[in-house]
Order: C-alpha cells, then structure tokens, then sequence
C-alpha cells in the first residue's frame, strides 16, 4: 500500500514538474514575459499579486487606446497601464483606478509589450520563490523528487527481480 503512494505522489510531483516547465518555456520562446502586480493601480482588472502575461511580439505602432500595456519607467521600475490614447509624442496611459494620466508618453523606446491576460493572486507564489526561503525550497523539493526517484527505480528493480525469479 506504501509503495502504491509513493509511486502515485513521485508520477504526480514529477508530472507537475516537468508540465510547469514546459509550459513556461513554450511562453517564453512565444515572446511572452511574465510580470508581477505590485501595485493597485488597475484595480479589479490586475489587482495586486496578479502576474501578466505580456507578449513582447505585439507590435508599438499596433496599440490602440484600451490596450494594456507594459513599459520602463526607468532601469528598476516597470508599468503596466492602460493605453488612453495614441498622440504624436507616444502613447498616453493611465492606470485604471488613477486620477491622472502618467506623466509621461510610453515611446518606442521604452514600450516592452501587450498584456494579453493575467492570473489573478497568483504572483505571491512566484515572489516567494524568487526570495532565499523558495529557492531553498524549490532545491530542496527537487531534491526530494530526485531521491523520490532513485528510491522508486530501485524498488522496481528489487520487485521486478523477486517476481522474475
């Protein structure tokens, strides 16, 4: 019965694994960038912790007003705002639940892509594991799931000998 468990937990885990890191390529090599939501200023739409998928393949000149978009506000700072309109200076934003539109216009310059959707809430998982504790637990689980494995391999190689024999 043990053996069962750990046999369904390891083809679980290891599934899950490999699924999340095939997904997060194909959207990376698809020019798609993942953000996260530090602040509420989009309201309901991207509300803080959300991450945004955001395609860098969307053209500059292909923004029109309602577009959500991501750009440098300098080298540390990245926004994510809703394009209001289009003027010969740039593209004109402003975060949803703003007063005021930004200071400035998004150039080509400094436009990094389109938002094409986000994931409510889920950015708190992804900063966790960007800070020392995730990175020790993500070694560790693939630690785990390393060991898992070479259990597994050597208790079907024992069971595979005793029922052969």
């Amino acid at each position: 019965m043990a053996k069962k468990i750990f046999n369904k937990v390891y083809e679980i885990l290891s599934t899950a694994v490999i699924t999340i890191g095939v997904l997060l390529l194909i959207t990376y090599l698809c020019g798609i960038r993942l953000y996260y939501v530090k602040s509420g200023s989009m309201g309901e739409l991207l509300p803080v912790g959300s991450v945004c998928f955001v395609s860098t393949y969307s053209k500059y000149e292909d923004i029109k007003a309602g577009d959500v978009i991501s750009f440098r506000v300098d080298d540390n700072m990245l926004v994510t705002h809703r394009a209001i309109r289009i003027t010969a200076e740039g593209i004109k934003t402003k975060g949803d639940e703003n007063n005021t539109e930004d200071p400035d216009a998004v150039t080509k310059e400094n436009y990094i892509g389109k938002t094409v959707f986000a994931l409510p809430h889920i950015g708190e998982t992804f900063i966790f594991f960007r800070t020392a504790t995730g990175k020790v637990t993500i070694a560790t689980a693939l630690l785990i799931l390393f060991i898992m494995g070479r259990i597994y391999k050597m208790n079907d190689k024992e069971y595979n000998a005793e029922n052969n024999s």
